[in-house]
């Protein structure tokens, strides 16, 4: 039947157009005859012939890779070329595919004749080809790299006009760089920055310990540098100010007013028994405060009854008064050692002579024991004896007492009745002693009592 141009028309008005999805797939309705020809398949809204379409070939939607053409519906490469993945290549000159699919070329490299070589100027290295003339990587050899920011002239490493090596690369240049400034290995303060080769701070700041700091507010550097304010001070101005009535003092801020180790003064540290009160050392009673110490006017050998009012040698202080030494006895108006002295030996103040000339625990003896010493007649232990402390005649202060042969500084030990004496025995007396042949407690210097 021939179609007319209006039957044709109307096909078309009626979307019958493109609306085949098989070859020759018959009448259409009303007797229309399908688009296609009988060589052509609807592929999407199309006809397409698969024995030679690119993006149909073979079937619908399978199109050829780049320069492939599809002949009898099969994509092929044109004569010279060779399908590698979904690509016509050259194998005899595709960097990429050198003689064979995927046979790459190292960087720099040309494919010449299915062969991978390395174009002149360049140097074959173990990875690629370079022009070691000119490449700051590969300069005058393989791997030799220039470092950063340099380049490589005449196969020569060098820096640019503006920059300098310092061992690490070309810097920024030395009249900008913070870590070569003016000279390598100048490197500014922290906050500094390197203006024309000359670090510099912001304004108003200076350098302390490798940083700018503001010694205007730093209160770790108030004023200068290293002057560091107290815990809980401000700088203001450059000075430290304590909070309130507060004074700084040393490293801390206190008040003059009731701290016992700054009384009134800095560095003014009050007995560690007594306290401070209204800037004043002060004591607990029965003691006395005489500046910062407080004294035992009942037991202290140095102040006996009264400040000032020392004991003899041979003396001690009890209830104000200053007695023989406990152990010693008042004969004749000096404090005598009966059980050694061989003039005044034992209870009956006997003078040994005669076949027993020395004096021992109070007896009259031919010899001393072993384990006591002779001192012109008398028994003792130098160990222990303070009228001969180490060796005959050495006698002890007032206010010593012998330790192992050497005379050791004691004091009272102030409101303390019995070791130890944790409070009142400090500084260089802080061992806890009993007072020989008493009760009472004393401090002694050193790490042993008598």
């Amino acid at each position: 039947m021939k179609t007319t141009p209006l039957f044709l028309a109307g096909v078309l008005a009626l979307g019958w157009v493109g609306g085949c999805s098989s070859p020759n797939d018959g009448l259409l309705p009303d007797g229309a005859v399908a688009p296609c020809s009988a060589t052509e398949v609807m592929c999407g809204s199309g006809c397409a012939v698969l024995a030679t379409d690119d993006m149909n070939c073979g079937r619908c939607d399978r199109a050829c890779g780049n320069g492939q053409s599809c002949t009898d519906g099969v994509c092929a490469c044109a004569a010279g070329l060779v399908t590698c993945g979904m690509d016509c290549v050259d194998v005899s000159s595709d960097v990429d595919h050198c003689g064979g699919c995927g046979d790459n070329c190292d960087p720099g490299e040309l494919c010449i004749s299915g062969s991978c070589a390395c174009p002149a100027p360049g140097v074959t290295c173990p990875n690629g080809c370079f022009d070691t003339s000119s490449d700051p990587q590969h300069c005058g050899s393989c791997d030799n790299d220039c470092g950063p920011g340099a380049i490589c002239p005449s196969g020569t490493c060098d820096c640019p006009p503006d920059r300098t090596d310092c061992g690490g690369g070309c810097t920024t240049g030395l009249d900008a760089d913070p870590l070569n400034c003016g000279t390598c290995a100048n490197t500014c303060a922290t906050g500094a920055t390197c203006e024309t080769g000359v670090c510099t701070c912001p304004a108003g700041q200076i350098v302390c310990d490798g940083a700018c700091v503001d010694v205007s507010s730093d209160e770790a550097n108030c004023g200068a540098c290293g002057d560091s304010c107290p815990a809980r001070a401000t700088c203001t101005s450059g000075v430290c100010a304590c909070p309130g009535s507060e004074v700084a003092c040393g490293n801390s801020c206190v008040n003059l007013a009731n701290n016992p180790e700054h009384c009134g003064g800095c560095g003014n540290d009050c007995d560690p028994v007594g306290g401070c009160t209204s800037g004043v050392c002060s004591c607990p009673a029965p003691l006395v405060a005489s500046g910062r110490n407080c004294l035992d006017l009942s037991a202290d050998v140095d102040n006996c009854g009264q400040t000032g009012n020392q004991c003899n040698a041979d003396q001690y202080c009890v209830a104000g008064d200053c007695v023989c030494r406990p152990g010693l006895t008042l004969l004749g108006g000096n404090c005598v050692d009966t059980s050694s002295d061989p003039n005044h030996c034992g209870v009956g103040d006997v003078t040994c002579g005669g076949g027993t000339p020395r004096c021992s625990a109070g007896v009259c003896v031919v010899n001393c024991p072993n384990n006591l010493d002779e001192c012109n007649d008398a028994c003792v232990d130098t160990d222990t004896d303070p009228l001969n402390c180490g060796g005959c005649g050495d006698s002890c202060d007032n206010d010593e007492l012998c330790v192992g042969g050497n005379c050791r500084q004691f004091q009272p030990a102030l409101a303390c009745n019995a070791c130890p004496c944790p409070v009142t025995c400090v500084g260089d007396a802080d061992q806890c002693c009993t007072y020989p042949n008493t009760n009472e407690a004393v401090c002694v210097e050193g790490n042993s009592c008598p």
